[in-house]
């Protein structure tokens, strides 16, 4: 009988772990196929697995989203670099490298970009091998029929695309640098043990595409089903477990195990939709028509008629930014890792040897058209000695009794509403419409509690790109997304750059055996949600 390689919940393994190779699948451990994939809920536990990867420290967990990314944008301020020795990232941590874009400064951060490698392509593994089984269950072995079947498919689809995108972004340079240079596989196969070529920049964004197009379709077929999964995309729904019989008129109910509902930690419709979105805006040129058309059905994506899903988060009667430093209502899609705080601590506390205080913070927050209501203020604290460093909150648990508190804190920002608004103001610009990019970009402010009716003095592409990237650094610190904005304009983000400073660099033989195995995680449910399935 045939054996394939798995991580329980994690299927599959690309290692690198023979000098030879690049890129290298390997087994890490053995099970039967056949049992893993017999049920339902076999599918259930491997894209469940699927998004526990993501949320690992390697990837979204840390490096993809507050830690290596975000010092490769410029959020964080270096230890002695900003006049005085207050906070900041001290010299001898590979974020200091990072910041530097010194990718081969030390075995530390070459380290760090290996296992984003490696991690990511392990995830795009484990998605694969769902695809390649799910067929062969007949529609009655699940509870949702073919509609589920149609979801879990679609989602193992949509998170292979969203893998390859993001390494591609890391590991290529933008389209307009160079569209035919060939640097990453567009893997499909499982097992995979090599033999797949490079793609050129163009190729790969073109694989993406037809993926997350077939995606769209299965999920969005899930998730309009009726009204009942409509309902479970709601604000109050997303990222909470309800377990109601719908009154509808189709009379749908929702089925109350966490497998199905909890889907804003999945990459659910309006996800896969503003992923298009995403990608059609870095992609560019006459693309931005479509990645406007995403954008806009994201925002207009009701859960209840006339009722949207997405909204920007207020404060309210119970002061609730006070501990939703997440802004979850305004979330499309996060991943949850119990663990986060935890991991987070090292980087948060002053006397800590990477410290993550705010770089620039007076010509970020204290510009011409700052505004001291600004909700966000509310996630970033001020030293109170003469350094006057600012530190962020996003990661650290507030000192609250609401019991949202411990579902928020485990929250890894993945897409928001203010991106949509963002491409929406793109598009605009792209084609000459500054007035209505400026429209967009206030759209986020007034989101965010800021003054509205203000002239953004939006006059050019120059002017716009200069307000959309302040925006962008007020909207996703912590986040991971600055430098990716940052790289698609080819702009500058310190003295010094050039442009290969956008560019990860491919994994050397000399590192590519430091480890010949692939360390099993262990396994965190996704805060006792995604992961408690059950027949």
């Amino acid at each position: 009988m045939k054996k394939v390689n798995i991580l329980i919940l994690l299927i599959g393994g690309v290692l690198l772990s023979a000098c030879t190779s690049w890129l290298d699948v390997t087994p890490e451990d053995t099970v039967e196929e056949e049992d893993l994939f017999k049920e339902s809920t076999g599918f259930h536990n491997a894209l469940n697995g699927v998004y526990q990867q993501m949320a690992s420290t390697s990837l979204y967990g840390r490096e993809l989203t507050y830690g290596l990314l975000d010092a490769m944008g410029q959020v964080y301020q270096l230890y002695g670099e900003n006049y005085h020795y207050g906070a900041g990232i001290k010299s001898y941590h590979y974020y200091y490298q990072g910041t530097r874009f010194a990718y081969d400064a030390n075995d530390d951060i070459k380290r760090a970009i290996e296992s984003i490698w490696s991690k990511g392509y392990n995830t795009i593994a484990n998605c694969n091998n769902i695809i390649r089984n799910i067929d062969a269950l007949k529609t009655g072995d699940f509870r949702g029929g073919e509609a589920e079947r149609q979801m879990i498919k679609g989602e193992a689809l949509a998170a292979r695309a969203w893998m390859h995108f993001d390494l591609l972004r890391l590991f290529a340079p933008a389209l307009v640098a160079n569209p035919a240079g060939i640097y990453i596989p567009y893997v499909t196969d499982f097992p995979y043990y090599g033999g797949q070529s490079a793609l050129s920049v163009l190729e790969t964004l073109e694989k993406i595409e037809a993926d997350l197009l077939l995606a769209k379709d299965m999920i969005m077929a899930y998730d309009t089903l009726n009204d009942a999964n409509r309902r479970i995309l709601g604000d109050q729904y997303r990222f909470r477990i309800h377990s109601f019989v719908s009154n509808t008129d189709d009379d749908s109910d929702i089925i109350p195990l966490p497998f199905y509902q909890y889907r804003g930690y999945r990459i659910n419709a309006m996800a896969v939709t503003g992923m298009l979105a995403r990608l059609y805006s870095y992609w560019g040129g006459e693309k931005l028509v479509e990645a406007a058309k995403n954008a806009q059905e994201v925002i207009d994506f009701e859960w209840t008629d006339g009722k949207k899903a997405l909204f920007y988060t207020e404060n309210g009667w119970d002061n609730r930014l006070d501990y939703d430093r997440k802004c979850s209502q305004d979330l499309i899609f996060c991943l949850s890792y119990p663990l986060l705080q935890e991991g987070y601590n090292e980087y948060a506390l002053s006397t800590g040897n990477a410290c993550l205080a705010l770089a620039k913070y007076d010509e970020v927050w204290n510009y011409d058209l700052a505004d001291g209501g600004d909700f966000r203020l509310k996630f970033i604290k001020t030293i109170d000695d003469w350094y006057t460093d600012h530190m962020p909150l996003k990661n650290i648990r507030p000192n609250s009794d609401k019991d949202l508190v411990s579902v928020i804190e485990d929250m890894v920002p993945m897409m928001r509403l203010s991106e949509m608004h963002f491409i929406l103001a793109e598009y605009y610009a792209s084609i000459g419409d500054f007035g209505q990019a400026a429209n967009y970009l206030k759209e986020v402010r007034v989101g965010r509690n800021c003054l509205g009716d203000v002239d953004l003095g939006i006059v050019d592409m120059e002017t716009f790109k200069a307000r959309l990237l302040g925006e962008v650094r007020r909207e996703f610190f912590q986040e991971g997304q600055t430098f990716f904005y940052y790289k698609k304009y080819g702009e500058n983000l310190r003295k010094g750059m050039i442009p290969e400073s956008f560019v990860l660099p491919k994994v050397t033989n000399k590192y590519c055996g430091v480890s010949n195995r692939l360390v099993t995680p262990e396994l965190y449910p996704l805060s006792n949600k995604v992961c408690n399935n059950s027949k």
